[in-house]
């Protein structure tokens, strides 16, 4: 887009103004911002000056699906004076429904969820613009109409909003830029993408930089991206992190060792050896599902040495309140006896639209290391956002020689890659 010059509203924080300054002068943005950011704000603020002053006609938010059930995006809108006169359309229910909803209402907004992305792409949906929340996890399987030029060649106006670019190395990149861009700044060939940039195993596998790679992939992408400056370090209480370590008990440590001599983790995995992960997982944690990861069978319940580690975490706390993050379903089984100031949250559904937690807890706790450095960082910020006043302590419960401390050590190696990735940012 040309050059254009609009005032943002008084209420945002001089990074949040930077940012829709951005999104009002670039048709391509990926918006990386930590968790409390307000990224939502930043987006929203955007879409309505670029709207009002008639550069765009209306536009798509594709999040994913518990955002938009939580209606996280309509809430937003309304904590704004400058946002309230916006209109907006949630499309939910079976296809004739969401069409139903589509052709009735006049709005500059069109709210849907990213596994409904790809059939809005094929409707008479007259938008110009697209906001994808959480660009991290739509680039992979929703997002097929989107490296359409036929379905997407009207969407003249492109943001994504992560807070974790490359929370898997710099291979995901690829995807992100793609969606946004079209496959300018990095082509449209992965394998291509692949082959430039990193080596591979004999298997083809397993990828690492070449050397150099990271510098000129990000000379590249540099001016897609837009970092909003996380002042969190500056202005919020400390942020303390600890471990709580425990051993397995004697007669599941044999069952551990017997599941473990059948598979072999490495950094990229089958779909079979994945499997496998998340049953050590559930072995570490007293009980594994007979079908896997499904959920769906009744556990066999080995031990209770991991709630045991929680009720330890939980009455260190002496009364205060605190939040323990779970990931299966028996383990919410399994905390049943603590104690009532212990709000049980399962991460896969707590990482969004939590405003207000930062008001009553300031203590964290995840039963185990999740897979997800995306997942644990919203989580954390949920508490550890503005509005805290008290340090946030997050303590991650490791039994000893399982798969616990592996899932530990590569969250933090995906934290190094994310500070790369600034210093990147501001070398070009």
């Amino acid at each position: 887009m040309s050059s254009k010059t609009s005032p943002t509203p008084r209420t945002l924080t001089p990074e949040q103004d930077d940012a829709v300054t951005r999104l009002y002068n670039y048709d391509h943005t990926i918006l990386v911002a930590p968790t409390g950011a307000g990224k939502t704000v930043i987006a929203l603020t955007g879409i309505h000056q670029l709207i009002a002053d008639h550069h765009l006609h209306k536009v798509i938010v594709a999040a994913p699906a518990k955002v938009i059930e939580k209606m996280i995006w309509l809430d937003e809108m309304c904590k704004w004076q400058h946002l309230r006169g916006m209109r907006a359309i949630q499309l939910e229910g079976n296809s004739q429904q969401r069409i139903k909803t589509l052709l009735a209402n006049e709005a500059e907004i069109v709210l849907v969820s990213l596994n409904n992305l790809d059939w809005l792409l094929k409707q008479d949906h007259e938008c110009d613009g697209i906001v994808i929340d959480e660009l991290s996890k739509a680039a992979g399987k929703w997002t097929k109409g989107l490296k359409s030029k036929k379905l997407c060649e009207r969407l003249i106006w492109r943001c994504g909003m992560t807070a974790t670019p490359v929370s898997q190395s710099y291979e995901k990149l690829f995807s992100l830029a793609r969606i946004i861009d079209g496959g300018l700044a990095l082509g449209t060939n992965k394998q291509a993408y692949l082959n430039a940039y990193f080596d591979s195993d004999y298997m083809g596998y397993n990828l690492t930089l070449k050397g150099f790679a990271d510098a000129q992939i990000m000379s590249k992408v540099a001016s897609l991206v837009h970092l909003v400056t996380d002042n969190k370090v500056k202005v919020l209480p400390e942020l303390r992190e600890w471990v709580i370590k425990f051993d397995m008990p004697a007669k599941t440590r044999e069952i551990y060792n017997e599941m473990k001599k059948h598979m072999v983790v490495e950094d990229r995995e089958s779909p079979n050896q994945a499997v496998k992960s998340g049953v050590l997982r559930q072995i570490a944690s007293g009980f594994y599902y007979r079908d896997g990861e499904s959920q769906k069978s009744d556990p066999v319940r080995l031990d209770t040495a991991r709630a045991d580690a929680a009720l330890y975490w939980a009455k260190g706390l002496k009364g205060e309140p605190g939040i323990v993050f779970y990931e299966f379903v028996q383990q919410l089984v399994q905390l049943e006896e603590l104690p009532d100031n212990i709000l049980r949250a399962q991460i896969q559904s707590m990482s969004h639209g939590i405003d207000g937690l930062q008001n009553t807890y300031d203590s964290v706790c995840f039963l185990q290391p999740p897979w997800s450095r995306d997942q644990q960082e919203q989580s954390i910020g949920r508490v550890w956002r503005t509005g805290q006043t008290k340090p946030v302590t997050v303590t991650t419960l490791i039994c000893n020689d399982t798969l616990d401390e592996l899932v530990m050590a590569r969250v933090e190696d995906r934290a190094k890659w994310m500070v790369l990735f600034k210093q990147h940012l501001e070398e070009n």
